[in-house]
């Protein structure tokens, strides 16, 4: 029986005291350290050592799920952050698209219908009221676009923000 009140005792077969000596020998490590050291591996990653299952494998699966994880709450996360407000704008869009055609198609019919009673001077004068309207409305896309790039801008720095919260809060599963 040891005297120091912080060790104690344990009875283990022969053939593995034989291997827990070789090793901690190996090792240059006493064989109390040995023991301590393996007893805190297995009981620190909660593996049974009886199994023979393989433990390198065991570990590896933890891991692997933990990283599964993370790799999900981050999807979670661009989707909620990007991919959710991208597919609601592009339903915006086309919904809008296909309004504007339409109007465009029932403006067309009565340009017509009325262009057919134009003289050339009126005909004429309309042609350059048509070209200033474009002229205008190209000007408009282009600022629109230029907002919209800036907006993008704006959002894509929130978003990379949103991203690292939760790949922190994906690292702490």
């Amino acid at each position: 029986m040891p005297t120091n009140p912080g060790i104690k005792s344990v009875a283990i077969p022969n053939a593995a005291h034989h291997l827990m000596s070789k090793e901690a020998k190996r090792l240059k490590l006493s064989q109390a350290d040995y023991t301590a050291a393996a007893v805190s591996y297995f009981a620190q990653r909660g593996l049974n050592p009886a199994e023979t299952e393989s433990r390198e494998g065991q570990l590896i699966m933890q891991q692997v799920k933990k990283l599964g994880d993370r790799v999900f709450s981050y999807m979670q996360v661009q989707e909620r952050s990007v991919l959710i407000p991208m597919l609601d704008e592009m339903l915006r869009s086309r919904i809008t698209l296909e309004r504007v055609l339409r109007m465009n198609e029932i403006l067309v019919n009565n340009l017509s219908t009325g262009l057919q009673q134009l003289s050339e001077a009126q005909l004429k004068q309309q042609r350059e009221a048509l070209l200033k309207l474009r002229k205008q409305n190209e000007e408009m896309i282009e600022a629109q676009v230029r907002e919209a790039v800036a907006s993008s801008k704006i959002q894509q720095g929130q978003t990379q923000q949103a991203g690292a919260v939760g790949e922190k809060s994906a690292a702490n599963y």
